[in-house]
């Protein structure tokens, strides 16, 4: 049963890397997030590989089982990505505002 989760994760991971490469290949994410996301995917790699490396860590926070702290880690990174995203989001609402208002005061003054 472990094994076959193990290697689950290990392909799940591997093609998310794929796809982030990518993506990077395609420019919609610049150096940063393409690093950030190889590191995400690789760290998934080795905990899926080696899961006994990370039973001392949750041992040592006093959390019973290592999907505990995996599930608190992954609702931690989720929320962070959440917020950027909403900042990413306000940013752009707020570029093309300003590029709609540029183009209605060019509009406007060529009719004049």
């Amino acid at each position: 049963m472990i094994l076959g989760l193990q290697i689950t994760g290990v392909v799940f991971a591997l093609i998310m890397i794929y796809f982030a490469t990518l993506h990077y290949k395609r420019k919609t994410l610049n150096g940063m997030e393409i690093g950030v996301w190889i590191i995400i995917w690789s760290l998934v790699i080795i905990i899926s590989i080696f899961p006994a490396i990370f039973r001392i860590y949750s041992q040592a926070i006093a959390v019973s089982r290592l999907l505990d702290i995996l599930i608190a880690v992954e609702f931690i990174l989720v929320l962070a990505l959440t917020a950027a995203s909403y900042i990413r989001t306000k940013r752009l609402e707020k570029k093309l505002e300003e590029l709609i208002r540029k183009l209605a005061i060019r509009e406007s003054q060529k009719k004049k």
